[in-house]
């Protein structure tokens, strides 16, 4: 079974970061996340995917907003670029000082207007980060080792 870590900045709250099979599901549905800001149902919540080959993100906005940026780590390889990247976040956003994951695998969620979120918003966001977190994870595996 594979492990990840599960970041937020100091004074914000983080949601159990287990993968919740319901918000999969309604993240599988989404299409074209990939491209482009896609609406998530029931919400005014936008979503967009970035993968790279070094790391990959999550970006949610409410209403064109941005409000939350997610960086995700896959591998010991891409730690120190991927890291520095969530540390520049820290200094422009005024968070502090990131934690420094133990595991190679991990996301480091960002509030960038958290105070536009409700709870529940908070929640979902949190819910849906993890959700692409696997889901992009398992891809960079099957990418990494053709024969699964």
């Amino acid at each position: 079974m594979f492990n990840m870590q599960y970041f937020v900045p100091e004074n914000y709250s983080a949601v159990n970061a287990t993968l919740d099979k319901e918000i999969a599901r309604m993240c599988g549905n989404l299409k074209g996340v990939d491209k482009k800001s896609v609406q998530v149902p029931n919400s005014a919540l936008s979503i967009r995917l970035l993968v790279m080959d070094n790391g990959s993100s999550v970006e949610i906005k409410k209403r064109e907003q941005m409000v939350y940026t997610n960086l995700f780590c896959f591998d010991s390889r891409h730690f120190v670029n991927v890291f520095s990247v969530v540390e520049n976040f820290y200094r422009v956003y005024n968070l502090g000082t990131p934690k420094h994951p133990k595991l190679p695998t991990w996301v480091h969620s960002i509030p960038i207007a958290h105070e536009l979120l409700r709870e529940n918003e908070i929640v979902l966001c949190q819910k849906m980060t993890v959700s692409f977190y696997w889901a992009v994870f398992y891809q960079h595996l099957k990418k990494r080792n053709p024969m699964n």
